[in-house]
Protein backbone atom coordinates (compact mmCIF):
# COMPACT_ATOMS: atom_id res chain seq x y z
CA UNK A 1 0.00 0.00 0.00
CA UNK A 2 1.08 3.36 -0.86
CA UNK A 3 1.30 6.25 1.76
CA UNK A 4 -2.39 8.24 1.79
CA UNK A 5 -1.10 11.16 3.22
CA UNK A 6 2.14 12.92 4.53
CA UNK A 7 3.25 13.34 7.96
CA UNK A 8 1.98 9.62 9.40
CA UNK A 9 2.77 9.32 12.86
CA UNK A 10 2.53 6.59 15.00
CA UNK A 11 0.63 7.58 18.35
CA UNK A 12 -1.33 6.88 21.21
CA UNK A 13 -5.19 6.88 21.20
CA UNK A 14 -6.44 10.37 22.71
CA UNK A 15 -8.27 9.72 26.73
CA UNK A 16 -10.75 11.73 26.16
CA UNK A 17 -12.08 13.81 29.12
CA UNK A 18 -15.18 12.24 29.92
CA UNK A 19 -18.76 13.88 30.13
CA UNK A 20 -20.81 14.19 33.35
CA UNK A 21 -22.48 11.10 34.99
CA UNK A 22 -26.08 10.87 35.91
CA UNK A 23 -26.88 13.31 38.89
CA UNK A 24 -27.35 17.15 39.78
CA UNK A 25 -24.86 19.70 39.04
CA UNK A 26 -24.41 23.50 40.13
CA UNK A 27 -23.92 25.38 36.43
CA UNK A 28 -23.78 28.68 35.25
CA UNK A 29 -25.42 29.81 32.44
CA UNK A 30 -22.37 30.65 29.88
CA UNK A 31 -24.55 31.79 26.87
CA UNK A 32 -27.89 31.57 25.06
CA UNK A 33 -29.45 32.39 21.42
CA UNK A 34 -32.28 31.51 19.80
CA UNK A 35 -33.66 28.97 17.34
CA UNK A 36 -36.44 27.36 15.42
CA UNK A 37 -37.69 24.66 16.82
CA UNK A 38 -38.20 21.64 15.53
CA UNK A 39 -42.23 22.10 14.37
CA UNK A 40 -41.20 25.92 13.37
CA UNK A 41 -44.05 26.88 15.73
CA UNK A 42 -41.74 29.17 18.20
CA UNK A 43 -38.49 29.91 18.87
CA UNK A 44 -36.66 27.91 21.53
CA UNK A 45 -33.75 29.07 23.91
CA UNK A 46 -30.90 27.28 24.19
CA UNK A 47 -28.53 27.97 26.73
CA UNK A 48 -25.33 26.99 26.86
CA UNK A 49 -24.14 25.74 30.51
CA UNK A 50 -21.36 24.78 32.63
CA UNK A 51 -20.58 23.03 36.01
CA UNK A 52 -19.10 25.13 38.16
CA UNK A 53 -18.71 23.20 41.33
CA UNK A 54 -17.38 19.85 42.09
CA UNK A 55 -16.02 17.00 40.35
CA UNK A 56 -16.95 18.03 37.31
CA UNK A 57 -16.24 21.77 37.58
CA UNK A 58 -15.42 22.79 33.96
CA UNK A 59 -15.95 19.92 32.54
CA UNK A 60 -18.28 20.86 29.50
CA UNK A 61 -15.08 22.90 27.72
CA UNK A 62 -13.10 20.89 28.71
CA UNK A 63 -14.48 17.77 26.41
CA UNK A 64 -15.29 20.29 23.76
CA UNK A 65 -11.74 21.71 23.47
CA UNK A 66 -10.20 18.55 23.41
CA UNK A 67 -12.68 16.55 20.47
CA UNK A 68 -12.18 19.99 18.65
CA UNK A 69 -8.61 19.59 18.94
CA UNK A 70 -8.91 16.34 17.73
CA UNK A 71 -11.95 16.29 15.15
CA UNK A 72 -11.82 20.08 13.88
CA UNK A 73 -14.63 22.70 13.88
CA UNK A 74 -17.42 20.44 13.47
CA UNK A 75 -17.95 18.81 16.68
CA UNK A 76 -20.87 20.09 19.30
CA UNK A 77 -21.00 21.88 22.51
CA UNK A 78 -22.27 18.98 25.04
CA UNK A 79 -23.56 21.25 28.17
CA UNK A 80 -26.74 22.40 26.30
CA UNK A 81 -30.18 22.62 26.98
CA UNK A 82 -33.21 23.64 24.98
CA UNK A 83 -36.14 25.55 26.44
CA UNK A 84 -39.81 25.22 24.66
CA UNK A 85 -41.12 28.76 25.97
CA UNK A 86 -45.18 27.29 25.80
CA UNK A 87 -47.38 28.80 23.44
CA UNK A 88 -51.28 29.31 23.61
CA UNK A 89 -52.40 26.23 21.76
CA UNK A 90 -50.00 23.59 24.12
CA UNK A 91 -50.68 21.10 26.33
CA UNK A 92 -50.26 22.51 30.00
CA UNK A 93 -47.87 20.16 30.62
CA UNK A 94 -45.19 22.19 28.12
CA UNK A 95 -45.92 25.91 30.06
CA UNK A 96 -45.43 23.79 33.66
CA UNK A 97 -41.97 22.40 32.03
CA UNK A 98 -41.18 25.53 30.95
CA UNK A 99 -42.00 27.26 34.37
CA UNK A 100 -40.69 25.00 36.21
CA UNK A 101 -37.15 25.73 34.96
CA UNK A 102 -37.42 29.25 35.03
CA UNK A 103 -38.45 28.89 38.64
CA UNK A 104 -35.23 27.16 39.50
CA UNK A 105 -33.12 30.34 38.05
CA UNK A 106 -35.26 32.81 39.93
CA UNK A 107 -35.05 30.64 42.99
CA UNK A 108 -30.80 30.30 42.41
CA UNK A 109 -30.38 33.87 41.84
CA UNK A 110 -32.13 36.19 44.46
CA UNK A 111 -32.95 39.45 43.07
CA UNK A 112 -33.97 37.78 39.66
CA UNK A 113 -37.37 37.59 37.83
CA UNK A 114 -37.80 36.20 34.30
CA UNK A 115 -39.20 39.27 32.22
CA UNK A 116 -38.65 37.28 28.29
CA UNK A 117 -35.27 39.06 28.15
CA UNK A 118 -33.49 35.44 27.80
CA UNK A 119 -30.03 37.55 27.33
CA UNK A 120 -30.70 38.46 30.90
CA UNK A 121 -30.41 34.62 32.04
CA UNK A 122 -26.31 34.72 30.96
CA UNK A 123 -24.39 34.72 34.51
CA UNK A 124 -26.65 33.25 36.66
CA UNK A 125 -26.10 30.09 38.48
CA UNK A 126 -28.83 27.09 38.02
CA UNK A 127 -28.36 23.33 38.73
CA UNK A 128 -29.23 21.09 36.30
CA UNK A 129 -30.32 16.89 36.25
CA UNK A 130 -28.20 15.20 33.74
CA UNK A 131 -28.95 11.53 32.55
CA UNK A 132 -27.73 8.90 30.97
CA UNK A 133 -29.17 8.60 27.16
CA UNK A 134 -28.75 5.62 24.54
CA UNK A 135 -28.86 5.65 21.15
CA UNK A 136 -27.98 3.91 18.41
CA UNK A 137 -24.66 5.25 16.20
CA UNK A 138 -24.21 5.59 12.46
CA UNK A 139 -22.63 2.09 12.21
CA UNK A 140 -25.63 0.38 14.05
CA UNK A 141 -23.97 0.06 17.45
CA UNK A 142 -25.71 0.80 20.75
CA UNK A 143 -24.03 3.80 22.49
CA UNK A 144 -24.57 6.42 25.29
CA UNK A 145 -23.70 9.60 26.55
CA UNK A 146 -25.14 12.12 29.15
CA UNK A 147 -27.09 15.15 28.40
CA UNK A 148 -28.41 17.56 30.41
CA UNK A 149 -32.68 17.27 31.30
CA UNK A 150 -33.80 20.23 32.90
CA UNK A 151 -32.77 22.84 35.95
CA UNK A 152 -32.82 22.02 39.43
CA UNK A 153 -32.39 25.10 42.04
CA UNK A 154 -28.90 25.54 43.40
CA UNK A 155 -29.88 24.77 46.74
CA UNK A 156 -31.57 21.49 46.03
CA UNK A 157 -28.49 20.11 44.13
CA UNK A 158 -26.09 21.45 47.24
CA UNK A 159 -28.49 19.37 49.56
CA UNK A 160 -28.53 16.29 47.92
CA UNK A 161 -32.86 16.46 46.69
CA UNK A 162 -32.35 16.02 43.36
CA UNK A 163 -33.44 13.02 41.76
CA UNK A 164 -31.37 10.69 39.39
CA UNK A 165 -33.71 10.33 36.15
CA UNK A 166 -33.80 7.37 34.57
CA UNK A 167 -31.87 7.01 31.01
CA UNK A 168 -33.72 7.91 27.96
CA UNK A 169 -33.45 5.05 25.59
CA UNK A 170 -34.26 6.30 21.75
CA UNK A 171 -31.80 3.40 20.19
CA UNK A 172 -33.63 1.99 16.98
CA UNK A 173 -35.14 -1.26 17.83
CA UNK A 174 -34.27 -4.30 15.03
CA UNK A 175 -37.59 -6.10 13.82
CA UNK A 176 -36.92 -9.36 12.76
CA UNK A 177 -38.94 -10.65 10.04
CA UNK A 178 -39.84 -14.51 10.64
CA UNK A 179 -39.26 -16.47 7.73
CA UNK A 180 -42.09 -18.65 6.19
CA UNK A 181 -41.03 -21.45 7.86
CA UNK A 182 -41.67 -20.00 11.33
CA UNK A 183 -44.82 -18.75 10.89
CA UNK A 184 -47.59 -21.78 11.73
CA UNK A 185 -49.96 -22.46 9.14
CA UNK A 186 -47.64 -21.46 6.77
CA UNK A 187 -48.60 -22.63 3.15
CA UNK A 188 -46.41 -23.34 0.21
CA UNK A 189 -45.59 -20.14 -1.85
CA UNK A 190 -45.02 -20.96 -5.52
CA UNK A 191 -42.14 -18.93 -6.59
Amino acid sequence: MKPTYEGFEAKKHSNFAQLPVPGAYVAEIQGVRLEPSYDNTRDMIVVMLEITEGEYAGQYHKVFEEQQSSFGKDVKYRGVLRLKPPIASDEPWVKNRFEGNIFCVQESNPGYRWDWDEKKLVGKKVGISVRKSLYTGNDGSDKETTEIVQFETVNDVRDGKCKVMKPRDSRKKTSETPSFTEVSGAIDVPF
